[in-house]
């Protein structure tokens, strides 16, 4: 899988590309698979999530990719993702994570844990979210937290 980068990485992206390969992994994505892992100021992620979600304040992280209809998720978001390539110029464009920095370093702190740690986790859950994961109900909200960590935990292991 190919991350493109755009904006300015807070830290090291090794541990977080990592995480996000592992989030990704057990859903069989194709290996031209594309997605972009965007750094935004935290004043563009209090616009984006007002103009995309309706939520007039920041949050940590984003995710805009294909509409993966509700209840398909991981293996079977993929052929969902796999019909747009002609769409996409022959790419399997998975979609863009986008992070704020300055949530990710305030959550950091509160939750005591290395940034590069907040960021690996926040990629991996927007990972999550372009393959169709939800985390609006206590149920998918839990699903995508232990997915998340584990992702982020094994990559953490590494450094």
């Amino acid at each position: 899988m190919r991350i493109a980068t755009a904006g300015d990485p807070p830290c090291d992206l090794a541990p977080v590309r990592s995480a996000m390969r592992r989030a990704a992994k057990p859903y069989g994505l194709p290996a031209d698979a594309e997605v972009a892992l965007v750094f935004v100021p935290d004043a563009l992620m209090r616009d984006l999530n007002a103009r995309f979600r309706g939520i007039a304040r920041t949050t940590d992280v984003l995710s805009f990719g294909e509409a993966i209809p509700a209840g398909v998720k991981g293996t079977a978001a993929v052929p969902v993702v796999e019909r747009r390539r002609r769409q996409n110029g022959g790419r399997f464009d998975l979609g863009e994570v986008v992070i704020s920095p300055d949530q990710a370093a305030k959550q950091a702190r509160r939750r005591r844990r290395a940034l590069v740690d907040e960021i690996a986790f926040l990629a991996a859950h927007g990972m999550l979210h372009l393959l169709g994961f939800e985390d609006e109900t206590p149920a998918g909200y839990r699903e995508m937290v232990r997915l998340g960590h584990d992702a982020a935990r094994q990559s953490s292991v590494k450094r």
